[in-house]
């Protein structure tokens, strides 16, 4: 009966939104490209792709040339360069637009779970609206649905009170090879993990906290399932210990409540 109330018509909710927010993504293309970020993503992608390798020093930089550095957005990079190289800054827009509307149409679905097809729009909606200054042709937006993928995962384990599943580990790997942000994916595991333990009976603890914990550590070990291995977990603890320099990167910053936001209004 849900199934059937999630839809309009005979197509359902979550594939419409899906296909507008995909049209609209594409329409305004320039808007996915205003980043300088994004050229030299482009060009460390086509450094890989030409000469069959990941780069182990900072080639490009002025003020740390040659010291140690891992590129731990290495295969978004690649698919940057490659999409660029088929068709132009077409590629680059056409991918970024199919990651986000991906992103949104799942997040659709995934409130039809639970809420009637008008109030799972207006969310997911709302959801678009607060991040969409950094919705660009950068490493973050590939990862979007996998990021979403594992958090909606690790949720629907911990709601049926019991350990997630080996096979979510794929996607856990796949981001660290996507994007650096993984370390905030290893975060989830322990804060569903707290959570389905707090909502499960006494009894069961002890067994619930241990396969919560053994996937931790296959979750963690998975991270390492890049070309750089443990690197990849070295260098997000590098970019974490830049102390005050973090407060200089406007995407890094705290939130600012002085004035009136979309955050602050979701």
């Amino acid at each position: 009966h849900r199934a059937k109330a999630f839809s309009l018509g005979h197509v359902p909710a979550w594939l419409w939104l899906g296909i507008g927010v995909y049209a609209l993504a594409v329409i305004n293309g320039r808007t996915l490209l205003n980043d300088s970020d994004t050229y030299w993503q482009i060009t460390i992608g086509q450094w890989i792709l030409d000469h069959h390798a990941l780069p182990r020093v900072d080639f490009y930089s002025f003020t740390k040339a040659g010291e140690p550095w891992v590129s731990s957005s290495w295969l978004s990079q690649v698919l940057l360069a490659a999409s660029y190289n088929l068709a132009g800054w077409s590629g680059p827009i056409v991918l970024a637009a199919a990651c986000i509307a991906v992103t949104f149409a799942m997040l659709t679905w995934i409130l039809g779970q639970r809420l009637p097809a008008f109030f799972a729009v207006v969310v997911t909606l709302v959801a678009l609206l607060v991040p969409v200054q950094h919705l660009v042709a950068r490493p973050h937006v590939f990862v979007l649905p996998v990021m979403l993928a594992w958090a909606y995962g690790l949720l629907s384990a911990s709601e049926r009170g019991r350990a997630p599943s080996f096979w979510l580990l794929p996607l856990i790997a796949l981001w660290a090879n996507l994007h650096g942000g993984f370390i905030f994916g290893l975060v989830l595991v322990g804060g569903f993990a707290l959570e389905a333990l707090w909502n499960a009976d006494r009894a069961q603890h002890k067994t619930l906290a241990l396969r919560w914990a053994v996937f931790g550590v296959a979750a963690l070990v998975a991270c390492c399932v890049t070309p750089y291995g443990w690197g990849s977990i070295l260098a997000a603890r590098k970019i974490l210990d830049l102390g005050e320099l973090l407060h200089l990167i406007y995407e890094w910053m705290p939130a600012d409540f002085s004035r009136l936001s979309m955050f602050e209004m979701a």
